[in-house]
C-alpha cells in the first residue's frame, strides 16, 4: 500500500505503515519489523537504536543523547557498525537496512489477488 496525497498535497500513509513513534523516517519502516531487522543483521539493541537514530535524520549528537553516551561513543560504534555489516557509510547504512526490509517482507505471506475479487478477468 502507497502514500496517498491529501487534498492539501501532503502524503498521507496508511495506519498499518505509521510508527508507534511519530518521528520523521520511523514511517520508513513499520515498528513491528525493526526486531526482525536488529536480529537478521546481528546487531545488539543499542546498536539498533543508533540505526534508528539514523532513519529518523538525527544528529549525532541527538543520538548521543538519547542513548545516554558521548556523541564521540556515537561516531565509534557506528563505525563498528560499518565494519560488522561490510560498508561504508550511512548512505550504504540506509540501503542495507532497506534490502534486508525488503527481503523480509517478501518472504511474509501475501494475499493472492489472482484469486480475490480485486481480479476482475
Amino acid at each position: 500500500m502507497a502514500p496517498t496525497l491529501s487534498s492539501g498535497g501532503q502524503a498521507v500513509i496508511p495506519h498499518a505503515f505509521q510508527a508507534a513513534n511519530p518521528e520523521p523516517g520511523w514511517a520508513v519502516i513499520p515498528y513491528d519489523a525493526w526486531p526482525h531487522l536488529r536480529d537478521s543483521l546481528r546487531l545488539s539493541d543499542r546498536e539498533m537504536k543508533l540505526v534508528q537514530g539514523i532513519f529518523a535524520d538525527e544528529e549525532q549528537e541527538k543520538i548521543a543523547e538519547s542513548l545516554g553516551i558521548e556523541p564521540g561513543v556515537v561516531y565509534k560504534m557506528l563505525q563498528r557498525i560499518y565494519v560488522k555489516l561490510h560498508i561504508g557509510s550511512r548512505t550504504e547504512l540506509i540501503v542495507r537496512v532497506m534490502s534486508e526490509y525488503l527481503a523480509f517482507v517478501a518472504d511474509q505471506p501475501q494475499p493472492d489477488f489472482y484469486e480475490s475479487s480485486y481480479w476482475v478477468g
